[in-house]
């Protein structure tokens, strides 16, 4: 399970990140390029890292569906297209779910250094 959150948390971070900085301002930008360990060390309200556990659903069935879809085609254009609609679907189901992006970035960074939290994300999948 922890292995499946981790990669969830992951590929969700890569797409909201490539989309939110396609759509971020530079000020933005430099917030959410700060370093690895440094946001591993954020405190994260309770209320937060239960919505990030909610929209974990939302954002699988968008990853599969999408998958399929890449799968399915060998046109770059099309791809590319179905990858930008995968990431803005990701960044509004994020946002519907009352988080912003950089909150989302920054707890899924979190996963990957900090045991404990993984454990209590995990825990609300569950």
């Amino acid at each position: 399970m922890k292995k499946t959150l981790l990669a969830a948390a992951l590929t969700s971070l890569i797409t909201l990140g490539f989309a939110a900085t396609a759509t971020a301002n530079e000020s933005e930008a430099a917030t959410q390029a700060q370093p690895a360990t440094q946001q591993a060390q954020m405190e994260f309200a309770e209320n937060d890292l239960q919505t990030f556990a909610s929209v974990q659903g939302d954002l699988d069935t968008i990853r599969a569906d999408y998958s399929a879809r890449l799968e399915a085609t060998s046109d770059q254009e099309k791809a590319a297209e179905l990858q930008q609609e995968a990431s803005q679907l990701m960044v509004e189901a994020v946002q519907d779910a009352g988080m912003d992006i950089e909150t989302y970035n920054n707890i899924a960074l979190a996963l990957q250094s900090d045991p404990e939290l993984r454990d209590e994300v995990s825990a609300m999948l569950n």
